[in-house]
């Protein structure tokens, strides 16, 4: 605990000091530049304190605005009432998440504390109105005004992400063993089968295929003759003729 000669050198509290906010900032800052919509955001709060704070907690503050504009009717000094644009802002989802209890800071390093808050996913319920996500970090200071830091989250729908092409492998990337077609990566051995019907055999040529069997003589040609009827050529040993029918 800090002395009172080293909270305000004097030791004496100004009448509006409770007024004044502490010498300090925080800031928030996340583990990556966009988060998918539905995941939940996360980083750290920076706290650096130029003067002793005495803080009751620390905490993120997740908001979803929707910002539009409607046209309202207003009166002048004249009384006149007249119609002018002016902006709007309604809250969509608000989520409170305490970071850290009870702490005291003081001038030195700055010090971080890890959080993490879940976002839905919001559309805007008006016609020209924009959505904003925001995340605030506050530091709750004892009898004065609270130090805070505000930031803009950035969504992507998970459709925008990049998907890796089916059957892509990337330079660089370890192959297994026997991937790939012949000579890509050693110990390559691919199906000699695949996409057709297999069976005792396959890829190689069945016994005999092309050459006459082993063993087995060419049988001799029969000699031929014509039929007695219709002089068409026949085998001499035929009892009847192949083309008429006839006995010979």
């Amino acid at each position: 605990m800090a002395s009172k000669k080293q909270l305000g050198g004097t030791g004496k509290v100004g009448l509006f000091d409770h007024l004044r906010a502490p010498k300090g900032k925080v800031w928030i800052s996340f583990d990556k530049p966009t988060f998918v919509e539905g995941e939940g955001v996360v980083g750290k709060v920076n706290v650096q304190a130029q003067e002793y704070i005495q803080s009751l907690g620390v905490r993120v503050e997740a908001r979803v605005f929707e910002n539009y504009e409607e046209m309202v009717w207003v009166t002048l000094p004249n009384n006149q009432r007249i119609q002018e644009r002016q902006r709007r802002q309604n809250v969509l989802f608000s989520r409170d998440v305490q970071v850290t209890g009870p702490n005291d800071f003081g001038s030195g390093p700055t010090q971080t504390f890890p959080f993490s808050v879940g976002i839905p996913p919001c559309r805007a319920t008006r016609g020209g109105a924009t959505v904003e996500n925001s995340i605030k970090a506050v530091v709750q200071v004892k009898g004065r005004p609270d130090l805070t830091g505000q930031t803009q989250v950035a969504f992507v729908p998970p459709s925008s992400m990049p998907q890796p092409m089916q059957g892509y492998m990337p330079p660089g990337y370890p192959v297994p063993q026997g991937y790939g077609p012949p000579g890509y990566n050693p110990g390559y051995n691919p199906n000699p089968a695949y996409g057709v019907p297999t069976g005792p055999g396959y890829g190689q040529p069945m016994p005999g295929y092309g050459m006459p069997p082993q063993g087995q003589m060419p049988q001799q040609q029969v000699a031929q003759v014509r039929c007695k009827y219709c002089q068409s050529l026949m085998n001499q040993n035929s009892a009847n003729c192949p083309n008429c029918g006839a006995h010979q």
